[in-house]
């Protein structure tokens, strides 16, 4: 095997293939957001992903502490787990409490990552196999699914085998298909239609949220999620799964529809259905429908079928502070948790602004200042918190009418 090369990420240090082309890691880290591949090293791993894989050092610590693991020993599998880089990162950032009950099993069909793996990871089980035959082969009760391309594949395998109570990180890279940009891919895999509008990102989390939430109903299980994130070239869900039939019978009021420009009637039916706190007064750019929403198919305002429960947990929100991803994983890891905690009071708040739409519905001259935004629907007496999200946005629960006027008054 080639003599690797060392990179760090958060506190921890990976061996990996060497950069090919002459490429130093800075060059690589400037590769860009897509993922990386055999084009700059020989095995797979994709230094765009760092983030992530801190945000999953701090949410399974967090979960460590809560009660909803009451066993000893945590049987986890990276099921496409490469050169280890995330194993690695959770046995050497997390307390070593913590790290020392984990059971970890990393797969992967990759030979040579599987080398470097080993190499990271001394004394975890690696197997060089089909990971959704090493899924089937126990009861998990933490899987990280992050393939190349769609979860789909890898989900069945994951609920059938999932423990009575257990956590699933799941990412999805092909966000041409759940964005609707690949209309026939998304139809074809997801079963749902999304608008490729300025919400189809959201709607993309919310059809991925959607598409594990089914797969766990097919298992008499329910999800109840912990994290949502949209990251540029992918897109990653984290939720506990409970083995219930009672729970997955009603798995049909979460589900539902976004709709583009709603007619009144379709925002009292949201707001009704408490799913949209912005009211039904005035001309609105977007709502959320329950499922049994009488909609048209070829209605091309729609998209859905969707996931319309909450999107995160307020706690496991307000944990990701700077400070404890800080300790945990170094002076690089700010970036991963930025805003998070101070959306936490808004974890359940369906709704999403993203500023810029805002000029179309009241007198100004352009988006206002998201600082000032917030501050006035907050003096307003309204929670409101500057959104993570890839355009400048906001959530609130204040009315519609309260967020046109505070956007008026921030160019007063």
């Amino acid at each position: 095997m080639t003599e690797p090369e060392i990179v760090l990420e958060g506190r921890t240090e990976h061996r990996l293939p060497p950069a090919k082309e002459g490429r130093s890691d800075k060059q690589l880290e400037r590769h860009g957001k897509g993922p990386a591949d055999r084009a700059h090293r020989s095995a797979f791993h994709n230094p765009a992903m760092a983030d992530c894989r801190t945000r999953s050092v701090l949410l399974m610590d967090y979960m460590l502490d809560d009660e909803w693991f009451n066993k000893p020993k945590i049987y986890t599998i990276d099921a496409l787990c490469a050169t280890g880089s995330r194993i690695n990162r959770w046995l050497t950032e997390l307390p070593k409490e913590k790290a020392d009950r984990l059971h970890i099993t990393g797969a992967d069909l990759d030979q040579e990552a599987l080398e470097y793996a080993q190499q990271n990871c001394p004394g975890v089980e690696f197997r060089n196999e089909d990971s959704r035959q090493v899924l089937l082969s126990s009861g998990w009760q933490w899987f990280d699914i992050d393939p190349f391309g769609s979860p789909v594949p890898f989900l069945d395998s994951a609920m059938q085998s999932s423990a009575r109570r257990a956590v699933m990180e799941i990412t999805a890279t092909d966000t041409a298909a759940l964005t609707g940009s690949s209309a026939r891919a998304c139809l074809r895999r997801y079963g749902a239609k999304i608008r490729t509008d300025q919400m189809a990102h959201d709607s993309a989390l919310r059809l991925l949220m959607a598409t594990v939430a089914r797969t766990a109903a097919t298992h008499d299980r329910c999800i109840i999620p912990l994290l949502s994130s949209w990251d540029s070239h992918h897109i990653r869900v984290s939720v506990k799964v409970h083995r219930s039939i009672q729970a997955a019978n009603v798995l049909e009021d979460q589900l539902g529809w976004r709709v583009a420009m709603p007619t009144i009637e379709e925002l009292q039916a949201s707001c009704e259905a408490g799913l949209h706190p912005q009211g039904n007064e005035g001309e609105q750019p977007f709502c959320l429908l329950p499922f049994s929403h009488p909609i048209r198919r070829d209605d091309r305002r729609i998209s859905g079928p969707l996931w319309t429960g909450p999107l995160f947990d307020q706690d496991v929100l307000a944990s990701m502070t700077v400070e404890r991803a800080v300790a945990l994983s170094g002076d690089t890891a700010e970036p991963a948790v930025r805003h998070w905690m101070d959306e936490s009071e808004l974890a359940t708040v369906p709704s999403l602004i993203i500023t810029d739409m805002l000029p179309k519905f009241c007198e100004v001259t352009g988006p206002p200042k998201i600082v000032d935004l917030v501050t006035g629907l907050k003096e307003a007496g309204y929670k409101a918190a500057v959104a993570r999200w890839g355009a400048p946005a906001i959530r609130t629960d204040a009315p519609w009418p309260i967020v046109l006027k505070t956007t008026e008054a921030c160019f007063d």
